[in-house]
């Protein structure tokens, strides 16, 4: 959360792809946060949190073979986007973003550079 907004997550399935990509995922999360300064503080809730995972599980669905290995699980809903990379009916990684519709159709940065173009 960014002053008490929704920006998303990101889960992935093993701790040590986890560690290894927790410098990259924190500063895409950080410049994100520095680029929206300006608002309110607001530390959010988890009712928020909780209302925003509900969301989207509510997503369209959309699944493409991938590049590599598995399959891409592509997400859209009433603001929300979001992917998930599935091998052998494991998620790998996934990682849903609150987006308005302007976004969707926006240029790209960042972490907003993933939710606007669906991760």
């Amino acid at each position: 959360m960014i002053d008490g907004k929704i920006v998303g997550f990101d889960m992935l399935s093993l701790e040590t792809a986890y560690e290894a990509l927790h410098p990259k995922l924190a500063k895409s999360y950080v410049l994100d946060a520095i680029l929206q300064q300006g608002g309110e503080a607001d530390n959010g809730s988890a009712d928020k949190a909780r209302v925003f995972i509900e969301e989207a599980g509510k997503c369209k669905e959309e699944k493409f073979k991938s590049v590599g290995h598995g399959w891409d699980h592509r997400f859209e809903g009433p603001g929300v986007v979001g992917s998930a990379l599935v091998h052998e009916q494991k998620v790998i990684h996934t990682a849903f973003f609150s987006v308005t519709e302007s976004e969707k159709a926006g240029r790209m940065s960042s972490a907003t550079w993933r939710r606007r173009h669906k991760v």
